[in-house]
């Protein structure tokens, strides 16, 4: 019955465009939008339109959450959505937007962090570091990274083991994932340079999560270097972000 009424709604939704100022945002921080097919730009557009309308949006630190803010994270959020059904990520509980980078002391140590994904299904973001995802193309995208934490966690647990559609890409994903991250926490252990951003090595969490970043921000040297994994993140994303690089 609840399942209804939100279809309900999400037509009603859907039924009206998203407002010209809002578009021209997207375009503008989110670039892939304009190197996407007509079909999965209007995915994308579904996309955040919902998450805008659906998801709690939360300033914090006394900032005000606008309409640039909204549009910028749903739309880079929305690009690991563009083949994935229904889902709007849904089991998200709240998004909180922080002004600059966030401090935490953790028994005396002072830890800055530019985003967090929470169990709870919250995800915490810095809005220059979103701005920063949506202006250089340098591998990095916050958005993605803890958009993809999220994902790890919908089997109850964030540590790297993502659910495939078939037992074989399950068991690759397993075998390739293992494989990739002992290599990459070796390969920054010897201080060698890294397609993939090195925190990674911090668990394999962290590595999923870089890895998403890498696929759909670099998927070109990704795709030449880590094959096997880039096959398995297509398989999992069901999408190729090479045809829109």
């Amino acid at each position: 019955m609840w399942s209804f009424f939100r279809n309900r709604r999400r037509r009603k939704l859907l039924a009206v465009a998203l407002p010209p100022l809002q578009l021209e945002i997207l375009k503008r921080n989110v670039p892939a939008f304009n190197r996407l097919s007509e079909e999965k730009q209007q995915r994308m557009l579904d996309c955040v339109r919902i998450m805008i309308a659906e998801q709690h949006w939360e300033g914090c630190e006394r900032l005000v959450v606008s309409a640039e803010m909204k549009t910028t994270i749903a739309g880079h959020a929305a690009l690991m959505l563009l083949c994935s059904g229904d889902y709007y990520f849904d089991s998200v509980s709240s998004i909180l937007v922080y002004p600059s980078v966030m401090v935490r002391n953790h028994d005396g140590v002072i830890e800055h962090t530019v985003g967090e994904a929470w169990d709870n299904g919250g995800v915490i973001l810095s809005w220059p570091e979103v701005l920063q995802a949506a202006n250089h193309r340098d591998g990095d995208n916050v958005v993605i990274h803890e958009f993809a934490h999220h994902l790890d966690g919908l089997d109850g647990e964030m540590g790297g083991s993502i659910s495939f559609d078939t037992s074989r890409d399950q068991s690759e994903w397993e075998h390739v994932a293992r494989t990739e991250f002992q290599q990459h926490v070796q390969a920054v252990e010897a201080g060698r340079r890294t397609l993939i951003d090195p925190y990674g090595a911090t668990n394999e969490a962290e590595f999923f999560a870089v890895a998403s970043e890498c696929f759909f921000e670099r998927p070109a040297p990704l795709h030449d270097r880590h094959q096997a994994l880039f096959t398995l993140l297509k398989s999992y994303y069901r999408v190729d972000p090479r045809d829109w690089h």
